[in-house]
């Protein structure tokens, strides 16, 4: 019988599919549950999001999560998400805001634009993107992800809610890395956990770097028997 290749770990394997796996950011994702359940009971749109805090603690997984959450099985088709190595001229703004004007397909709520590190976009970027907070028939809500937010022009914050994304707290660290072991085949002792959660500095992403580094030095797969060697 041909023998099973392990399965290979990477950062991905660990971003947080629901609210429940964002660990340390209480404030932020209970102001995001509210506004899911506004938009559940028809009540309400939720308003445009600015995402602010360090790289790493969990701002894109945030955005993807409330997405996931509010559209559905429509994701698909009305959550667009723009990163930071694509087309974020003028005009690449500017047909997101034609996007943002159709309404949403199979009946969702509405669409989610995610802009990652939108402190990025150039003055004209930024510029191009306030009419489309700006438009009361927008059937869009945007989520910006910035790390620093005093490069994100006045009157682009003025017209969102500004969340805080923060470094974890030693405790919560200790958590989310206890959750992410048990993902995993590895088994770290007490003092190289501790080792993660001082170098990490509240940063989830590096912490889960440091634990695939360690897990993977120290942990081996059995190899499968040549048929040399077999017999």
């Amino acid at each position: 019988m041909a023998s099973v290749p392990p399965r290979r770990l990477s950062i991905g394997n660990f971003r947080p599919r629901t609210f429940d796996e964002i660990i340390g950011q209480t404030t932020a994702i209970a102001r995001l549950r509210k506004f899911l359940d506004g938009a559940r009971n028809g009540l309400v749109v939720p308003p445009h999001m600015i995402f602010h805090g360090p790289p790493g603690v969990g701002k894109t997984s945030a955005a993807r999560v409330f997405a996931r959450e509010a559209l559905g099985d429509r994701l698909e088709r009305d959550f667009s998400e723009m990163n930071p190595w694509d087309d974020r001229s003028p005009n690449a703004i500017y047909r997101l805001f034609e996007l943002s004007r159709t309404p949403p397909a199979g009946g969702a709520p509405f669409r989610i634009v995610h802009i990652d590190e939108a402190e990025a976009l150039t003055p004209e970027s930024q510029v191009s993107l306030r009419p489309a907070l700006e438009r009361e028939e927008s059937y869009s809500v945007y989520i910006l992800s910035v790390n620093e937010l005093d490069r994100l022009a006045k009157p682009v914050q003025s017209r969102c809610v500004v969340l805080e994304f923060r470094p974890l707290e030693p405790q919560d660290m200790r958590l989310a890395l206890s959750l992410a072991l048990q993902r995993t085949p590895f088994q770290l002792d007490d003092t190289v956990l501790e080792s993660i959660v001082e170098r990490s500095q509240g940063v989830p992403r590096e912490a889960i770097k440091h634990l695939l580094e360690e897990g993977g030095a120290r942990h081996s797969v059995p190899q499968p028997r040549s048929s040399e060697s077999s017999g």
